[in-house]
C-alpha cells in the first residue's frame, strides 16, 4: 500500500486541480512580461524541468570534488529581485568532495564597458584577470555568496577538464572581504 509520501501528483485529485490553477496563473504572469524577461523565464523553465528530472538519479560522485579557489560556470537560475541569476563563473570559496551534493560559491562578473574598479558597489570586489579565462577583469559578488547543487554546474565536471583558479592574493582579498561582510572579526594583528 502506498503511503502519502510515496504518491505521485496525478494520484491526488485536489493536488491536480492546484497545480492546474497555479500553472494557469504562471502562464498569465509570463505573457506579461517583457519579451526580454519572458524568454529568459522560458529558458530557465526548460533548465528547471530537466533539472528536476536529474535530480532522482543524480550521483555527485560521478562529478569531479571541487576545491577552493576553483573557478566553476553554473546556471544560478532564474531568481527574484536582485537575486544573482543566469549563467555565470564562480568561485569555489570551500572544498566539496565527489560525495557532497552541493558546493559554496561566491559569483563572479566582469567589469562592465566603462566602469572601473574605483567604482564599483561597494559590495563587490575587484579581482582582476583570471589567468586563462579569459582577457576581462573579473568582479566577485561575496553578498551574493551561496550554497548551488553540482547539478547547476555546466564545467567543469569531470577530473580532466581545465581547471582555472583564483590566485592565493585574490583569495586572500575575497576571504577578508567575506570576513568583514559577514563577521565582527577584526584583522589579525601583524
Amino acid at each position: 500500500m502506498k503511503t502519502e509520501t510515496d504518491k505521485k501528483i496525478h494520484e491526488n485529485e485536489s493536488a491536480l486541480i492546484e497545480m492546474n490553477k497555479q500553472l494557469m496563473k504562471l502562464e498569465k504572469v509570463i505573457q506579461n512580461m517583457t519579451e526580454k524577461r519572458g524568454n529568459i523565464f522560458i529558458e530557465w523553465l526548460e533548465n528547471q524541468n530537466k533539472y528536476l528530472e536529474w535530480e532522482e538519479n543524480f550521483d555527485p560522485s560521478y562529478l569531479r570534488a571541487y576545491k577552493r579557489s576553483e573557478i566553476i560556470f553554473a546556471n544560478f537560475g532564474f531568481n527574484v529581485g536582485a537575486e544573482y541569476g543566469g549563467m555565470h563563473y564562480g568561485v569555489v570559496i570551500k572544498d566539496s568532495s565527489k560525495h557532497n551534493p552541493n558546493v559554496n560559491v561566491v559569483p563572479l562578473t566582469s567589469l562592465e564597458e566603462g566602469e572601473t574598479e574605483e567604482n564599483l558597489h561597494r559590495d563587490r570586489l575587484f579581482i582582476g584577470q583570471i589567468t586563462g579565462l579569459n582577457k576581462k577583469n573579473s568582479v566577485a559578488i561575496p553578498d551574493q555568496m551561496r550554497p548551488i547543487s553540482k547539478i547547476r554546474i555546466v564545467k567543469p565536471k569531470k577530473a580532466y577538464h581545465q581547471i582555472f583558479k583564483l590566485t592565493n592574493d585574490q583569495m586572500d582579498l575575497l576571504d577578508e572581504r567575506i570576513r568583514r561582510m559577514y563577521t565582527k572579526l577584526r584583522p589579525e594583528e601583524k
